[in-house]
């Protein structure tokens, strides 16, 4: 018994990859869709004039933006080789492209407000500090209202440590705000650079498709 190998059927790639395309366009819908209003939520109210604010929607942008890059992939992908999908692939690309760019700003104004929280962190310590030091002079210029039991080289003494206090906030204060600065620009930068890197990539299929 012979078997005429021409006439095997061969799986074809159209339906699988028209189910693919479909399957990539729903879920890159949802993640975009879904940030989008995420943010939205998180952004209201607004409280453009308080640092702490911005720097703690900064930090959610950066954590979630993944999702937003995920999404314009699956949404690029689902526009590749597919019949009328050039247009919606061109349109994509653009949007990634910008997107890209103002993921880059964001970052620059991330930088800012770190070093602005920073400022104000240590702007804070060094008041109280001085308020304190103030208290304690007026006290050692002053030694009759001391109380019972305390003599100025107490007051010395309290004085050198609030001072060690100080500088040790003062620490912490910068270490947080470097922290929070890499943490956010270094996803935020990433990003950016991969929906630059969608947006060319996608704007060429469009061209060449």
């Amino acid at each position: 018994m012979t078997y005429n190998i021409d006439q095997t059927q061969q799986p074809t790639a159209g339906g699988g990859g028209y189910s693919a395309k479909n399957i990539a366009k729903i879920v890159g819908l949802v993640c975009t869709i879904g940030f989008i209003f995420d943010m939205l939520i998180l952004f209201l109210p607004p409280q453009l004039g308080n640092v702490t604010w911005r720097i703690g929607i900064e930090q959610e942008f950066a954590n979630r933006s993944i999702i937003f890059l995920f999404g314009i992939a699956l949404l690029a992908f689902s526009g590749v080789g597919v019949a009328k999908g050039k247009s919606r692939l061109l349109l994509i690309s653009r949007t990634s492209l910008i997107a890209g760019i103002a993921f880059f700003l964001i970052s620059l104004i991330a930088i800012a407000d770190a070093v602005q929280l920073q400022n104000q962190a240590l702007g804070n310590i060094d008041n109280r500090e001085s308020e304190i030091q103030q208290q304690i002079r007026d006290a050692e210029r002053n030694p009759e209202n001391l109380r019972e039991g305390v003599n100025v080289e107490d007051l010395q003494r309290i004085s050198d440590e609030l001072t060690r206090q100080a500088e040790e906030r003062r620490n912490r204060a910068r270490r947080a705000a470097v922290k929070t600065a890499v943490s956010n620009v270094g996803n935020l930068i990433l990003v950016g650079a991969g929906l630059i890197g969608i947006g060319r990539s996608g704007s060429r299929l469009a061209k060449n498709g």
